[in-house]
């Protein structure tokens, strides 16, 4: 096992009348056996203690439906912070608003067709992106989302659209950051390890730069 620690955030949910903070076990399914992983809890959707984030090696968004300011928070702190970033369906949104410098959910855009349990549409990645280097040019995704990115800002580049332009895939990489954004669920999905698999060896390589540093 990689000797590396992944912090998850954690999404609202409520279940018979529990509301609970609840990190979905698909979500460690990629995770599992190869790295530590950590939930990162909220109980009233305020600041999270970077004393926690400290802790971290590298940091999931998983899916969700509602957006909270501690998310740009969390965020932020791993931009400013080096800290590997994977963000999954609203974390990819999260990602991509907080390129245009908004916090608001409203600068999403609605999408009327790709919402659904069972079907699937293809994504086109971009040459040179590491989403093509780890999901090939083109590749079959789920489909669960009522809200997409409009536009992405620079230093952050859209690196993946379905076949009708919506954004599926961002990125932000360079030597000192690796953060990515994809609008499907790959922890749902068959043929995307290798995207965990590459998250997880970025990790390790800026963890083991960094310590050689010091």
């Amino acid at each position: 096992m990689n000797n590396i620690t992944i912090g998850i955030i954690a999404r609202d949910e409520k279940i018979n009348d529990t509301s609970m903070q609840i990190i979905t076990k698909n979500n460690l399914k990629y995770l599992n056996n190869k790295c530590n992983y950590i939930g990162i809890l909220n109980y009233d959707n305020s600041y999270i203690d970077t004393n926690i984030l400290n802790k971290v090696d590298g940091i999931i968004f998983q899916g969700g439906s509602e957006i909270h300011p501690y998310h740009f928070q969390i965020l932020d702190y791993a931009v400013k912070n080096n800290i590997p970033t994977l963000g999954i369906c609203m974390g990819h949104q999260i990602i991509g608003l907080y390129s245009i410098g908004s916090t608001d959910e409203n600068d999403l855009i609605k999408v009327d067709n790709h919402y659904s349990k069972t079907k699937q549409h293809i994504i086109k990645t971009k040459k040179d992106s590491i989403l093509n280097k780890v999901l090939g040019n083109t590749n079959k995704v789920n489909t669960r989302h009522l809200f997409a990115l409009e536009k992405v800002e620079g230093p952050f580049k859209i690196t993946a659209l379905s076949e009708d332009n919506v954004i599926e895939g961002i990125e932000y990489v360079d030597n000192n950051h690796f953060i990515i954004g994809v609008q499907f669920h790959p922890e749902d999905l068959t043929n995307t390890e290798g995207l965990y698999n590459y998250f997880i060896k970025e990790i390790l390589k800026r963890k083991t730069l960094t310590s050689n540093k010091h």
